[in-house]
């Protein structure tokens, strides 16, 4: 597989140069901090705040928080791997020099919970009630599905990511495989670990050197979502609420007031601004996701009023910023999800 990671890294490389500045910036960080992991990047928010954000080949596959709350650590979205939770643990300690004491999950998806089991012996889960009861009734019978389906998913990527000659394709077919090898890997080690410390609208978590509010809202990317927020940085960690040059998974999801709920985290003016996937932002990235939904109900509503077949929208139907965007094996999916939303609307 190392090979096969190198292959994909000269992909990305060709098709994103900028990227590879960052890439020189993090290894550098890396080397004067004596340690690195091939799962994730430190982005440095403020002091004592950061965000690992998921790289290319590594097993992360969403993008985490850490929070030096004063003596104290905070890790947010530990993660869909143990193996990369485990950096994520260290990366905690080195950076803070203090103990992770809370880890929370923005929401019951699986690539945001289940780093859990690294942290849990010694760190108190935290979620919203909701979130808990929804990771009691998914995992298991996830995981159990997963066993079946997953080796199947990773050699249709690994296939099609070898066949491809387009390297933007390839850079897509790179995230899956990325996705369904971390699945692949971490299956037959996965513990599920609950939250044990639940809350239903907000919460705060006081510390000696910064205080984090966790604010939870109903009906947006899932059932149950919170973000976190830092007063008086504002900086805002949104969990899946917000993906960031990238399809968003809308299937478990509530347009209309998920669209409302972006428009109340744009209300508290954040300057920057971490998604469940993609790089950091800032709150003009809540506008375009705002602007996908909005443009995504509007193109598909109009074809099924002209009675034009919804499934032949590709990313090429969709307005100029989002053409690009990365996940774009998301959008059927999102496709049949809107379409069968709006047409129970038109009943």
């Amino acid at each position: 597989m190392q090979s096969f990671r190198n292959l994909r890294f000269t992909v990305t490389r060709m098709v994103c140069p900028k990227w590879c500045l960052l890439g020189i910036w993090v290894v550098f960080w890396h080397a004067q901090s004596g340690w690195a992991s091939r799962h994730f990047k430190i982005e440095k928010l403020s002091d004592g705040v950061y965000a690992a954000i998921h790289i290319e080949g590594g097993d992360a596959i969403c993008n985490a928080g850490i929070v030096d709350l004063g003596e104290k650590t905070l890790v947010f979205d530990p993660f869909i791997s143990p193996l990369a939770a485990h950096d994520l643990l260290k990366a905690a300690q080195r950076l803070t020099g203090s103990p992770v004491v809370y880890v929370v999950n923005s929401h019951f998806h699986n690539d945001h919970i289940r780093g859990n089991q690294v942290f849990a012996p010694g760190a108190t889960v935290i979620a919203t009630s909701r979130t808990r009861s929804l990771i009691a009734q998914h995992e298991p019978r996830a995981l159990e599905a997963e066993k079946h389906y997953v080796p199947k998913q990773l050699e249709k990527f690994t296939a099609a990511y070898n066949k491809s000659h387009d390297a933007k394709e390839k850079t897509e077919f790179a995230l899956m495989v990325d996705y369904y090898r971390a699945l692949s890997e971490s299956i037959p080690h996965v513990q599920t670990v609950l939250p044990v410390l639940t809350f239903e609208k907000e919460l705060t978590l006081y510390g000696t050197r910064r205080n984090v509010r966790l604010v939870a809202f109903e009906k947006g990317h899932t059932e149950s979502d919170l973000i976190m927020v830092v007063p008086g940085e504002e900086i805002v960690f949104t969990g899946d609420l917000l993906f960031i040059d990238g399809h968003p998974w809308l299937a478990d999801g509530f347009p209309e007031s998920w669209i409302d709920i972006l428009k109340v985290i744009r209300g508290m003016n954040p300057t920057k601004v971490v998604p469940g996937h993609g790089p950091v932002g800032s709150h003009a990235d809540i506008d375009n996701m705002i602007h996908y939904i909005q443009s995504l109900e509007h193109l598909i509503r109009q074809r099924i009023q002209e009675g034009r077949n919804v499934d032949t929208i590709s990313p090429r139907d969709m307005p100029k910023p989002f053409k690009h965007w990365h996940f774009h094996t998301f959008l059927p999916m999102n496709v049949r999800f809107m379409a069968d939303h709006i047409r129970k609307d038109l009943k």
